[in-house]
């Protein structure tokens, strides 16, 4: 049985993905050296694990440009490959070796780089999501703008069916086969890429279109959720799942074991008990077991425009990079 690591992004602005694939790819690597598994880290780096990036940090790009003039002047970079804007790598480039030189991720670590560095944005971005969570909870006409201005990508992924299939359907393309195939399969989903996997896994429980899906009874092994909104009330209500009554609800018999690692002060992972608000996907036999850790992200990059040093503990290459997360990593390719 082969292993296979299946990574999905989260929310924002992107770089192309071949970027983006190389230095996830690195981050997974540093956090695998980190938790001292030199040996799944040599293997990982020669390729002897498969990794596939679900990508869709193209229609992220082309909602967030349209709704923020911010957004679009970041994207000052051209994807080689569709030839549309997208954001530049060298800053994440240079943010990760930055952040690479701070050792573990440690509680002392953070309150060290919390002295230094400045987190308004993320401020912010925070009370943005709060805005789009509390208004998802009443979802209805009078906060539908209210919903398409927090955080436009995430909302439109939540409430537009199209955008949503297109999403879905970059991550089937990618897990259907694997699960064909029989592959032993690590979900690594990250923010919004969270709740992707969660409505795919639960579409292939429920749809009559999976059904011989469902006879081969393959799961994904690992589903490793980093910075995850699952948790919030207002996006559960927004999950596939949402509108139907409990029996009907969950993914079932398509997850081995759900790690959650949720980092101090991730304004996106605020509610960061995944065991507790899936208490009952547990209880009823659906998944394994539920497990939650809480870590630390030292993720910084200096502004662009201000020239200082910004902290963000929801980025996605810090979680890749954290000991613990590439502890379970380092579990499940042994």
């Amino acid at each position: 049985m082969a292993k296979r690591l299946v990574l999905i992004h989260g929310r924002a602005i992107k770089p192309a993905k071949a970027d983006m694939e190389a230095l996830a790819r690195t981050a997974i690597g540093e956090g695998l050296r980190r938790a001292g598994r030199d040996d799944a880290a040599a293997r990982f780096d020669a390729g002897a694990v498969p990794l596939d990036l679900v990508y869709y940090g193209d229609i992220n790009n082309d909602i967030q440009a349209a709704r923020r003039p911010k957004d679009r002047k970041a994207l000052t970079a051209i994807d080689p490959v569709n030839g549309q804007p997208c954001f530049p790598i060298g800053p994440l480039r240079s943010a990760y070796e930055r952040t690479r030189q701070i050792p573990a991720f440690t509680r002392a670590r953070y309150r060290n780089l919390l002295r230094e560095a400045d987190d308004y944005r993320f401020l912010d971005e925070a009370a943005d999501f709060a805005s789009l969570i509390g208004a998802l909870v009443t979802f209805g006409v009078l906060n539908t703008l209210m919903i398409r201005h927090a955080t436009p990508d995430m909302a439109e992924y939540l409430t537009s069916h199209d955008t949503g299939s297109r999403v879905r359907a970059r991550l089937q393309e990618k897990l259907q086969p694997a699960l064909e195939t029989g592959d032993d399969i690590c979900l690594l989903a990250h923010s919004m890429g969270a709740i992707v996997g969660y409505d795919v896994l639960w579409k292939y429980s429920h749809y009559s279109e999976y059904a011989a899906l469902r006879s081969l009874g393959r799961r994904v092994a690992l589903f490793l959720t980093i910075g995850c909104p699952l948790g919030e009330l207002g996006v559960r209500n927004n999950l596939l799942d949402g509108r139907y009554p409990e029996a009907e609800k969950y993914p079932r018999g398509f997850i081995g074991d759900w790690w959650n690692f949720h980092a101090e002060d991730d304004y996106i992972a605020h509610a960061e008990k995944m065991r507790v608000a899936f208490a009952r996907m547990r209880s009823k036999g659906y998944v394994d077991d539920i497990r939650d850790r809480h870590v630390y992200n030292c993720w910084a990059y200096v502004d662009t425009q201000s020239g200082r040093l910004v902290a963000n503990p929801h980025d996605f290459y810090g979680y890749l990079m954290n000991q613990e997360v590439g502890a379970r990593i380092g579990q499940w390719l042994s």
